[in-house]
């Protein structure tokens, strides 16, 4: 099962996804500006999968997303015994924990350096008569697994976000705006693992508190897709 939760761009870049222990990602460079504005894709007979280059692996679905866990990690942590009522020692467990998984997946170079695709979500947010299309406010896919929940999380996005529809379909478009009708969309992004912090564990505020892993993706090609 796979929920969204929206938030403005420059916001989101600064949220963890609600986890209960914070740790630090290093720096990384800011890909072109123009990489973030792209055309506004429709599906009509064709599939994601379709759209992804040749040589990406996807990882959209629990069906896809778990076999390659398995690869690189072996197997999935034992939650119950990561987690504990007293939240400091619930973060020192995850410390330790994630840095184990790290050194663990440091031989595992050609896994993660191979080009992977996922899911987020987005909306159409203002009209933007520079490049003739609309901005985009991002939101994350959060898919239920077995392994817990996952939430990609990317970084190196552009600093601008516009999604370029076709002329025909401008007009149509612009009226639900004016009628400040949520138009949605889907956002491929394309990349590969950060190789030194490439999954962060942790748990969820939400609920339960079900346990939560980050795949860290640097990216660097994003698709947008008007959802029907």
């Amino acid at each position: 099962m796979t929920t969204q939760k929206w938030y403005p761009i420059g916001l989101l870049l600064f949220l963890e996804c609600s986890l209960l222990f914070f740790r630090g990602l290093p720096a990384y460079s800011q890909t072109t500006r123009s990489e973030g504005i792209q055309p506004l894709l429709q599906l009509s007979e064709q599939s994601i999968h379709s759209l992804l280059p040749l040589g990406v692996q996807p990882l959209i679905n629990p069906e896809e997303i778990e076999p390659f866990l398995e690869k690189l990690e072996g197997r999935p942590p034992d939650w119950a015994r990561l987690q504990h009522p007293n939240i400091t020692e619930q973060s020192e467990r995850l410390f330790d924990f994630n840095r184990k998984r790290d050194s663990t997946r440091a031989n595992k170079e050609v896994i993660l350096q191979q080009p992977v695709a996922f899911l987020w979500g987005g909306i159409l947010r203002y009209y933007v008569p520079e490049h003739r299309g609309f901005s985009i406010a991002l939101g994350p896919e959060l898919t239920q697994t077995s392994w817990g929940i996952i939430r990609f999380k990317p970084v190196d996005l552009p600093n601008t976000l516009v999604a370029i529809p076709p002329p025909e379909l401008r007009p149509s478009l612009l009226a639900r705006h004016h009628a400040q009708e949520s138009i949605e969309i889907i956002v491929v992004c394309i990349g590969t693992f950060i190789a030194d912090e490439s999954l962060i564990y942790g748990f969820s505020h939400d609920g339960d508190h079900a346990g939560m892993i980050l795949p860290v993706v640097s990216v660097h090609t994003m698709l947008y897709i008007l959802k029907p």
